[in-house]
Order: structure tokens, then sequence, then C-alpha cells
């Protein structure tokens, strides 16, 4: 069953809930005290995830974990995170690093777009022909978009044929994961003995604040007396998700009485994309000016974090472990390609587009490109603690306009299904539009890039001249 229409008993609720936050506090109690976590920098919830894989059903069966609930929560967690991405007060400011950043990450998810197809279509016409091409695709929705996005478009396939693309998306993401600490924090490590930089503050390693150390999280912008103010931005993000289900079950419904019953799983899919739009207009419209000064920054900050928490273990523990081994070494190939690739590019790109905090940048967006933001914040901590450099805000200024220039890719992926009925011949015409797609951006990130050295180089001689007696 979908993951928008599953049914839940309130008890599985509760019990499900629990669950997670009791693999939440021994992942961080594991974190505080393995030494093998804090030299890794492994998130808690990552811990939480991979121990409620082993400890669930699909291993040793000692925790009551189904995966198609698990899965369910990962498809509402997801529109809840991007409703508070909505709602987050934020600057823009297109800066250099900014736009550079913004085009990167799209450049990035297309190439692995584009490797992932090509491997599985090279794949099922030769050794594995049971293996979907659409799995190659799966490739960037897990690395580059993260588990939930992965999850939700991979699990609207099954509509189309391709039942497991849900798990296989967790599966890439997981991988993602991996490669995004383990190896990313390899680079990390080398470039702090290269550098001699100094050590991560011991609260960093192990995740626990001493009692003199606590930030301020969050501000009461109403009075107890009255009203909790935490309970009243809960109230709001639900409000806010109320309506995405209208307007996602009016649009479906649409698209029924036009004829395109086949459309509506890839609308539902994108329910996270409607939450985020719905957001914006609330805080925009209806809560601008005084309005809307009632909205935490810090409060949405705290709960974008804690549905992020419980979505990454959800994630994990949402795999099905025997489809990832039966298709194991074709998944395998995709990402060990598709992550050296990015490697590669970013190692090029970075370094020579950047005169400045090459590594910071480097480090950011390979973790963000392999795990999810809070992956590259993390180990941008390891050579910046105090982020003193301005690459953790481009970091997530940036991720805004990925998503805008990201969407046609979104839209691409669903093509081979939604206009080709999943036939071959639908992955190979994709496969050549994203190639297109990517010539165009890059032709576009080529002349902002060479518009912007011409306008540096024509003010340095001005100012050169100026200053001549």
């Amino acid at each position: 069953m979908e993951a928008w229409s599953l049914q839940l008993s309130t008890g599985d609720l509760l019990i499900d809930f629990s669950v997670l936050g009791a693999l939440l506090l021994i992942g961080t109690w594991l974190r505080s005290n393995v030494v093998f976590f804090q030299r890794y920098l492994i998130p808690n919830s990552l811990i939480a995830g991979f121990l409620g894989l082993f400890l669930g059903n699909e291993l040793l069966s000692v925790l009551p974990i189904d995966s198609a609930r698990m899965g369910a929560y990962v498809y509402h967690l997801l529109a809840l995170t991007f409703i508070c991405v909505g709602l987050f007060k934020t600057e823009q400011k297109h800066s250099w690093g900014v736009i550079n950043l913004g085009f990167m990450q799209v450049v990035i998810m297309l190439l692995q777009g584009i490797v992932g197809l090509a491997i599985a279509l090279a794949v099922a016409l030769t050794i594995v022909p049971d293996l979907n091409p659409a799995t190659g695709i799966l490739l960037p929705l897990g690395f580059a978009m993260g588990p939930g996005i992965a999850y939700s478009i991979g699990q609207s396939w099954s509509a189309f044929g391709f039942a497991n693309a849900g798990s296989m998306g967790l599966t890439f993401a997981a991988i993602g994961f991996l490669v995004a600490y383990f190896v990313g924090m390899v680079f990390v490590n080398k470039e702090v003995e290269r550098t001699g930089k100094t050590a991560l503050p011991a609260y960093i390693r192990h995740g626990v604040r001493a009692e003199g150390n606590r930030p301020v999280g969050s501000r009461q912008t109403f009075s107890s007396a009255a009203i909790e103010p935490f309970a009243v931005h809960i109230a709001l993000i639900g409000a806010i998700y109320l309506v995405t289900f209208w307007v996602t079950g009016y649009l479906a419904h649409l698209l029924l009485l036009a004829g395109l019953e086949a459309e509506i799983p890839v609308i539902w899919s994108f329910h996270f994309i409607i939450a985020n739009a719905i957001a914006l207009g609330c805080r925009k419209l209806l809560l601008g000016g005084k309005r809307g000064d009632w909205i935490d920054n810090g409060t949405i900050h705290r709960l974008t974090g804690t549905f992020a928490e419980f979505l990454i273990s959800a994630s994990i523990m949402a795999i099905s472990l025997s489809i990832a081994w039966r298709f194991a070494l074709p998944m395998l190939l995709i990402c060990v390609i598709g992550g050296y690739l990015t490697y590669l590019f970013l190692k090029w790109a970075c370094w020579k587009i950047f005169r400045k905090h090459q590594f910071e940048r480097f480090i950011g967006m390979f973790a963000q490109m392999t795990g999810t933001i809070s992956s590259g914040l993390a180990l941008i901590r390891v050579t910046d603690p105090d982020y003193r450099s301005p690459v953790a805000q481009e970091l997530v200024l940036s991720s805004g306009m990925a998503l805008s220039f990201g969407f046609p890719l979104l839209i691409l992926i669903n093509l081979p299904f939604t206009a080709f009925h999943g036939e071959m011949r639908g992955f190979v015409i994709v496969l050549g539009l994203m190639i297109a797609y990517l010539a165009l951006l890059g032709t576009a990130w080529y002349a902002y890039y060479r518009k912007k050295i011409s306008q540096k180089a024509n003010a340095t001689s001005v100012s050169t001249v100026s200053s001549k007696p």
C-alpha cells in the first residue's frame, strides 16, 4: 500500500514512536561513549537506524519494527521538514559562493543520474535482465536529495510495476550516509594532518554539551499564561500539513477527472514540494510583517532537526535487506562509480572556482551530495569549528537555489513511467534529456562565471587606475 494511504492504528503509532525514541537514546549513549562513532562523527540518528535494522524483523526480530510503517513515517516526516524550511526566515544573499554552490549541486545531481541510469541500463541489457533501469535514477535521489525524497518518489513507482523502488531508494541513501561520514572523514583527517589545524572541541566529538556551554536554542514568542509557544508552532505546522493533504488530494481528483489516473502517484510523491510552497505562502502572505513576528526561528530550527532525526532513523529501518541483497552488486557498482565521479568533479570545481576555503567547500559539498546538508555541516565543523568562514551559510542558502534548478530533474526521472509506461526506450530518451539539461545548465553556469570574472577584473582595473596619482 502507498505511504500516503497506509492506515495505522493509534497503538502502532505509539509503539513505533516509543521504539524510535528508545533507539535514539541508545544511539545518543553510544555516540557519547564509543570512540569509533566519535572519530567519524556518526550522527546518533544513523546509529539508531542501523541498530533498529539489525534488531528488527529483517534480521534478529527482537523489536516489532514494520518496514512499511517506517516508510510511511519517512514519507510524512519529509513533508514536515519541508514545511519548517518554508517557515524559516532567511536573508537571501545571492553571493558568489551561494550561486556557484547551487549550480554545483544540480550538476552533481545530473551527473549521478546520468551515470546511474547508464550503468543500470547496461546491466539490465546484459547480466541482470530483471533489474529495473530506474534503479540507476535512484542514485541522485538517495545520495544528493536524501532518504525522504528517495522513498517518496520511489514509492510512487510501485504503481508502474517497480514495487521495491522505495526500499531501494532508502538503501542508496544508507550507502550515501556511510560514504559521507566514513570517506568524508578520511579526507578531513588528511587535511587536518596537512594543515595542523586544532582538534575538535570534545563536545562535538561525544555530542554532549557541558552545563556552562549550552546556547539558547529558541525564544518564547507567546506568554505561557495564554498558551505554550512550542504548541503554537506545532499547531501551525500541523495546519499547513492539513492544507497540503487537501490540496494534493484535490489535484489528484482533478487528474482522475481528466483521465490521468496513472499520474496520481506522482502528484502524491511531490507532496513535500506542495507543503513547502504552502509554508512559504503562509509565511509571506498570511504571516508577513508584524502578523508573523511570533514565528521564532530557533523553535522552527529545533523542530526541523527533530523531524530530521526521526526521519533518518526510520529511513534506515525501512530498508528491505532481501531486496538490497538481491541487487547488491549492480547497486554497489552504481554507488562506487557515482561516488567517485562526485569526488572528482568537486575536487576539480572547488579549486578551480574558489580562491579561499576550497577544502571547506569541497568537504561540505561532498558530504551533502552523498548524505544530507546536516552531513555537510558536521564535516565542515572539523576544520571550521566556529563557522567563521561563509561556507556553512552558503551551503544552506544554495540548497534553496538547487531545489529550484533541480525541479526539472524530478520531472524527468518520472517520464519513463508516466510517458513511456516503463519501456526501455523511455529510459534511453530520459538519459539523453538529462545529458541535454546538463549541457544547458553547464552553459548557463559558465556564462555566469565568465561574466562575474570579467566584472571583477574590470573593477580591479578601475580601482588601480583611480589609485594612481
